[in-house]
């Protein structure tokens, strides 16, 4: 029998003032998803945001580029159009320029982005959760026996497919890995683990905004804490300082 896993329910702070760079810490934000304008975006990533034929996920997409370059400018010291964010062959987006010893991974769905910044790679995911999905078919191709045991054993299999699931998802975009591939080797079961690849050892903490988005977040071992910030209001007040 294993052991039932339980998300962190971790207190998100408003920060008073801006913290300054991670240093040997990851820092974790929260950004609510609301209707916005189309402002501190580039002109290729207008035309992107005008592709989404839904407009939840229009603004989901706005909101997280613009909270990104903010967040960019406040760490690096520049105006925020000057934050070139570019995208590798798996569609994970980095820092171009300026250079600087900075990484990001970002992760959004519903009412919710999430930005995770630090020294070192890292990737984050936050997903939500829908009661009613069938995860069943999902298992034989992207999960190992001993994964599928603990769903089969849960007193909640939904709630611990998302346990899952967001770990993979969070781990494979720090290793720079799609989805497309073979993630049954990719065992997120024991939550103190740390995991050997790139020869780095990596890290995840699970967590949650709410019952209904579960989230984690993977790093390397460079990182010793995990700092979570609320960024509400925070594109407001960066535009209006523009």
């Amino acid at each position: 029998m294993y052991r039932e896993k339980k998300l962190i329910d971790v207190p998100f702070i408003l920060p008073g003032q801006f913290p300054g760079e991670p240093g040997n810490s990851v820092h974790v934000w929260k950004f609510p998803v609301n209707s916005t304008e189309l402002s501190l975006l580039t002109y290729s990533e207008k035309e992107l945001a005008g592709r989404f034929r839904l407009d939840e996920d229009r603004f989901r997409f706005a909101i997280g580029r613009m909270a990104l370059r903010l967040l960019l400018s406040k760490y690096l010291s520049v105006p925020p159009m000057e934050t070139v964010i570019a995208v590798d062959k798996n569609r994970k987006p980095f820092l171009s320029s300026p250079s600087a010893n900075i990484y990001f991974n970002i992760s959004h769905s519903g009412d919710w982005v999430l930005i995770a910044i630090a020294g070192d790679v890292l990737g984050i995911d936050i997903e939500k959760k829908d009661p009613g999905f069938d995860f069943k078919s999902f298992l034989p191709e992207h999960f190992s026996n001993a994964e599928q045991i603990y769903l089969a054993q849960s007193a909640d299999p939904v709630s611990a497919f998302y346990f899952l699931w967001t770990r993979k998802e969070a781990l494979t975009k720090a290793w720079g890995m799609g989805l497309q591939e073979n993630l049954k080797k990719v065992d997120v079961l024991n939550l103190n683990d740390l995991f050997e690849a790139n020869k780095k050892n990596w890290r995840l903490q699970s967590f949650s905004i709410s019952l209904n988005y579960p989230a984690a977040v993977a790093f390397s071992d460079s990182s010793d804490k995990v700092c979570y910030f609320d960024g509400s209001g925070f594109i407001a007040d960066g535009l209006q300082s523009q």
